[in-house]
Protein backbone atom coordinates (compact mmCIF):
# COMPACT_ATOMS: atom_id res chain seq x y z
CA UNK A 1 0.00 0.00 0.00
CA UNK A 2 0.93 4.04 -0.60
CA UNK A 3 -0.15 6.96 -0.05
CA UNK A 4 -0.52 8.85 -3.55
CA UNK A 5 -2.25 11.93 -1.82
CA UNK A 6 -1.83 13.59 1.19
CA UNK A 7 -3.48 17.26 2.16
CA UNK A 8 -4.76 19.16 4.82
CA UNK A 9 -8.77 18.23 3.34
CA UNK A 10 -7.98 15.01 1.76
CA UNK A 11 -5.63 11.65 1.88
CA UNK A 12 -5.99 8.70 -0.58
CA UNK A 13 -4.40 5.79 -0.29
CA UNK A 14 -3.93 2.82 -3.01
CA UNK A 15 -2.75 -0.83 -2.09
CA UNK A 16 -1.34 -1.44 -5.90
CA UNK A 17 -0.56 -0.22 -8.47
CA UNK A 18 -0.24 -0.89 -12.13
CA UNK A 19 3.51 -2.13 -11.80
CA UNK A 20 2.66 -4.41 -8.63
CA UNK A 21 1.23 -7.41 -10.80
CA UNK A 22 2.53 -6.18 -14.28
CA UNK A 23 5.87 -7.40 -13.03
CA UNK A 24 5.03 -10.10 -11.84
CA UNK A 25 2.69 -11.07 -14.55
CA UNK A 26 5.63 -10.06 -17.08
CA UNK A 27 7.61 -12.51 -15.33
CA UNK A 28 5.49 -14.79 -14.78
CA UNK A 29 4.95 -15.23 -18.94
CA UNK A 30 8.59 -15.10 -19.94
CA UNK A 31 9.39 -17.62 -17.86
CA UNK A 32 6.20 -20.06 -19.02
CA UNK A 33 7.20 -18.91 -22.81
CA UNK A 34 10.77 -19.92 -22.26
CA UNK A 35 9.85 -23.38 -21.03
CA UNK A 36 7.45 -23.85 -23.73
CA UNK A 37 9.90 -22.45 -26.96
CA UNK A 38 13.81 -22.69 -26.07
CA UNK A 39 13.40 -26.03 -23.94
CA UNK A 40 14.15 -29.28 -25.68
CA UNK A 41 12.55 -31.92 -23.61
CA UNK A 42 12.41 -34.69 -26.38
CA UNK A 43 15.87 -35.73 -27.94
CA UNK A 44 16.63 -38.74 -30.28
CA UNK A 45 20.18 -40.44 -31.20
CA UNK A 46 20.85 -42.34 -33.97
CA UNK A 47 24.25 -43.64 -35.49
CA UNK A 48 24.76 -45.93 -38.05
CA UNK A 49 28.36 -47.74 -38.46
CA UNK A 50 29.80 -48.65 -41.99
CA UNK A 51 33.04 -49.62 -41.06
CA UNK A 52 35.02 -49.63 -37.30
CA UNK A 53 35.30 -46.18 -37.33
CA UNK A 54 33.75 -44.79 -40.17
CA UNK A 55 29.69 -43.35 -39.78
CA UNK A 56 27.70 -41.04 -38.79
CA UNK A 57 25.74 -40.22 -35.59
CA UNK A 58 22.74 -37.55 -35.84
CA UNK A 59 20.92 -35.94 -32.85
CA UNK A 60 17.20 -34.61 -32.98
CA UNK A 61 16.09 -32.02 -30.16
CA UNK A 62 12.45 -31.25 -30.90
CA UNK A 63 10.47 -28.56 -28.74
CA UNK A 64 7.27 -26.29 -28.94
CA UNK A 65 8.65 -24.53 -31.79
CA UNK A 66 10.35 -27.72 -34.49
CA UNK A 67 13.11 -29.72 -34.41
CA UNK A 68 17.01 -28.81 -34.55
CA UNK A 69 19.06 -31.19 -35.99
CA UNK A 70 22.90 -31.56 -34.72
CA UNK A 71 25.05 -34.02 -37.19
CA UNK A 72 28.45 -35.69 -35.44
CA UNK A 73 30.65 -37.79 -37.30
CA UNK A 74 31.21 -41.13 -36.05
CA UNK A 75 34.97 -40.88 -35.80
CA UNK A 76 35.11 -38.10 -33.57
CA UNK A 77 32.94 -39.53 -31.42
CA UNK A 78 34.66 -40.20 -28.09
CA UNK A 79 31.85 -42.05 -26.05
CA UNK A 80 29.24 -40.15 -23.49
CA UNK A 81 29.05 -38.99 -19.64
CA UNK A 82 26.31 -37.81 -17.14
CA UNK A 83 26.61 -34.21 -16.26
CA UNK A 84 25.26 -33.61 -12.97
CA UNK A 85 24.33 -29.71 -11.87
CA UNK A 86 22.56 -29.58 -8.28
CA UNK A 87 19.72 -32.29 -8.15
CA UNK A 88 19.46 -32.51 -12.20
CA UNK A 89 21.76 -34.32 -14.57
CA UNK A 90 21.89 -34.68 -18.39
CA UNK A 91 24.05 -36.52 -21.20
CA UNK A 92 26.84 -35.02 -22.87
CA UNK A 93 28.16 -36.87 -26.03
CA UNK A 94 32.37 -36.52 -26.22
CA UNK A 95 33.85 -35.68 -29.40
CA UNK A 96 36.97 -34.87 -30.55
CA UNK A 97 36.00 -31.02 -31.02
CA UNK A 98 34.20 -30.97 -27.57
CA UNK A 99 31.29 -32.17 -25.06
CA UNK A 100 28.06 -31.81 -27.50
CA UNK A 101 24.64 -31.78 -24.92
CA UNK A 102 22.25 -34.61 -25.80
CA UNK A 103 19.83 -34.48 -23.52
CA UNK A 104 17.50 -32.57 -21.37
CA UNK A 105 18.39 -31.69 -17.72
CA UNK A 106 16.48 -34.13 -15.82
CA UNK A 107 15.74 -35.23 -12.29
CA UNK A 108 15.85 -38.95 -13.47
CA UNK A 109 19.19 -40.36 -12.72
CA UNK A 110 18.94 -43.86 -13.25
CA UNK A 111 17.97 -43.12 -16.91
CA UNK A 112 20.69 -41.26 -17.57
CA UNK A 113 23.16 -43.34 -16.44
CA UNK A 114 21.73 -45.95 -18.50
CA UNK A 115 21.56 -43.81 -22.06
CA UNK A 116 25.24 -42.96 -20.88
CA UNK A 117 26.34 -46.67 -20.78
CA UNK A 118 24.50 -47.39 -24.35
CA UNK A 119 26.46 -45.03 -26.04
CA UNK A 120 30.20 -46.05 -24.48
CA UNK A 121 29.04 -49.32 -25.18
CA UNK A 122 28.17 -49.04 -28.81
CA UNK A 123 31.24 -46.49 -29.09
CA UNK A 124 33.35 -49.38 -27.80
CA UNK A 125 32.24 -52.20 -29.99
CA UNK A 126 32.77 -52.11 -33.85
CA UNK A 127 30.37 -54.74 -34.61
CA UNK A 128 27.48 -52.98 -33.21
CA UNK A 129 26.28 -51.30 -36.37
CA UNK A 130 23.13 -49.18 -35.20
CA UNK A 131 22.41 -47.43 -31.84
CA UNK A 132 19.06 -45.09 -31.78
CA UNK A 133 18.13 -43.78 -27.99
CA UNK A 134 15.36 -41.34 -27.24
CA UNK A 135 15.01 -39.09 -23.69
CA UNK A 136 11.48 -37.75 -23.51
CA UNK A 137 10.87 -35.17 -21.32
CA UNK A 138 7.39 -33.42 -22.64
CA UNK A 139 6.06 -33.26 -19.44
CA UNK A 140 8.27 -30.58 -18.66
CA UNK A 141 6.40 -28.47 -20.85
CA UNK A 142 3.98 -28.13 -17.83
CA UNK A 143 6.32 -26.17 -16.11
CA UNK A 144 5.99 -23.63 -18.80
CA UNK A 145 2.06 -23.91 -18.82
CA UNK A 146 2.22 -23.13 -15.07
CA UNK A 147 3.84 -20.52 -15.44
CA UNK A 148 1.51 -19.00 -18.06
CA UNK A 149 -1.52 -20.34 -16.01
CA UNK A 150 0.55 -17.83 -12.93
CA UNK A 151 0.60 -15.19 -14.88
CA UNK A 152 -2.79 -15.39 -16.26
CA UNK A 153 -4.27 -15.74 -12.77
CA UNK A 154 -2.32 -12.56 -11.20
CA UNK A 155 -3.91 -10.76 -13.76
CA UNK A 156 -7.65 -11.98 -13.63
CA UNK A 157 -7.35 -12.55 -9.64
CA UNK A 158 -6.22 -8.77 -8.96
CA UNK A 159 -8.01 -6.53 -6.81
CA UNK A 160 -6.74 -3.03 -6.87
CA UNK A 161 -8.49 -0.78 -3.61
CA UNK A 162 -8.98 2.99 -3.30
CA UNK A 163 -9.74 4.80 -0.41
CA UNK A 164 -9.89 8.41 -0.55
CA UNK A 165 -10.86 10.52 2.40
CA UNK A 166 -12.28 14.00 1.28
CA UNK A 167 -12.91 15.87 4.32
CA UNK A 168 -14.93 18.60 2.05
CA UNK A 169 -17.81 15.97 1.58
CA UNK A 170 -17.45 14.38 5.01
CA UNK A 171 -16.59 11.33 3.24
CA UNK A 172 -14.65 7.66 2.76
CA UNK A 173 -14.89 6.50 -0.42
CA UNK A 174 -13.64 2.95 -1.08
CA UNK A 175 -13.33 1.78 -4.85
CA UNK A 176 -12.30 -1.98 -5.54
CA UNK A 177 -11.18 -2.46 -9.21
CA UNK A 178 -10.56 -5.46 -10.42
CA UNK A 179 -10.98 -7.40 -14.21
CA UNK A 180 -14.54 -8.40 -13.70
CA UNK A 181 -15.60 -6.34 -11.08
CA UNK A 182 -15.83 -2.42 -9.68
CA UNK A 183 -17.27 -1.56 -6.68
CA UNK A 184 -17.71 1.92 -4.52
CA UNK A 185 -18.44 1.84 -1.02
CA UNK A 186 -18.93 5.40 0.81
CA UNK A 187 -18.45 5.77 4.44
CA UNK A 188 -19.32 9.28 6.95
CA UNK A 189 -15.91 10.37 8.14
CA UNK A 190 -17.91 11.44 11.15
CA UNK A 191 -18.64 7.46 11.93
CA UNK A 192 -14.92 6.98 12.00
CA UNK A 193 -13.36 7.65 14.99
CA UNK A 194 -10.07 5.74 15.29
CA UNK A 195 -7.66 3.15 13.67
CA UNK A 196 -5.63 0.32 14.40
CA UNK A 197 -2.92 -2.32 13.70
CA UNK A 198 -3.87 -5.72 13.84
CA UNK A 199 -1.72 -8.70 13.96
CA UNK A 200 -2.47 -12.14 13.11
CA UNK A 201 -0.51 -15.76 12.15
CA UNK A 202 -1.69 -17.79 10.08
CA UNK A 203 -1.41 -21.67 9.77
CA UNK A 204 2.55 -21.70 8.23
CA UNK A 205 3.09 -19.05 11.88
CA UNK A 206 3.41 -16.17 9.72
CA UNK A 207 2.85 -12.92 10.97
CA UNK A 208 0.14 -10.65 8.95
CA UNK A 209 -0.44 -7.07 10.13
CA UNK A 210 -4.17 -5.40 9.18
CA UNK A 211 -4.56 -1.69 9.22
CA UNK A 212 -8.67 -1.40 10.65
CA UNK A 213 -10.70 1.77 10.88
CA UNK A 214 -12.77 1.66 14.13
CA UNK A 215 -16.68 2.92 12.98
CA UNK A 216 -18.83 3.36 15.53
CA UNK A 217 -21.08 0.95 16.96
CA UNK A 218 -18.10 -1.42 17.15
CA UNK A 219 -17.55 -2.41 13.58
CA UNK A 220 -14.45 -2.45 11.26
CA UNK A 221 -12.87 -1.63 7.90
CA UNK A 222 -10.25 -3.79 6.93
CA UNK A 223 -7.55 -2.38 4.61
CA UNK A 224 -5.50 -5.35 2.75
CA UNK A 225 -2.72 -7.09 4.92
CA UNK A 226 0.81 -7.30 4.50
CA UNK A 227 3.38 -8.74 6.25
CA UNK A 228 5.40 -5.33 6.94
CA UNK A 229 4.98 -4.16 9.69
CA UNK A 230 6.37 -0.49 9.02
CA UNK A 231 4.09 -0.30 6.16
CA UNK A 232 1.11 -0.55 7.88
CA UNK A 233 1.88 1.28 10.90
CA UNK A 234 2.90 3.91 8.33
CA UNK A 235 -0.07 4.03 6.63
CA UNK A 236 -1.78 3.84 10.11
CA UNK A 237 -0.58 6.53 11.33
CA UNK A 238 -1.27 8.90 8.36
CA UNK A 239 -5.02 7.93 8.85
CA UNK A 240 -5.14 8.60 12.27
CA UNK A 241 -3.28 12.29 12.25
CA UNK A 242 -5.78 13.04 8.94
CA UNK A 243 -8.87 11.83 11.77
CA UNK A 244 -7.34 14.63 13.58
CA UNK A 245 -6.80 16.58 11.59
CA UNK A 246 -11.13 16.90 10.59
CA UNK A 247 -12.33 17.42 14.15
Amino acid sequence: MKIIKQTASELIIQTQSIFDFWLASCLFIALGLFGLAFDYPKATLSCQRLQAKQGSCQIVRSNLLGSKIQEIELASLRGAKVQRCGYKTRVVLLTSVGNVPFTANSTNWGTQDAVASDINFFVNNAKKRLLRLSQDERWLRWTGGIFLLAAAAVIVLRNNEIYSFDGNLNTLTVKQQGLFARKVIEYSLCEIYGVEVDRTKDLDKDIWYEVRLLVCGGSRISLPRTMSLYEQEKIAKAINNYLHQQK
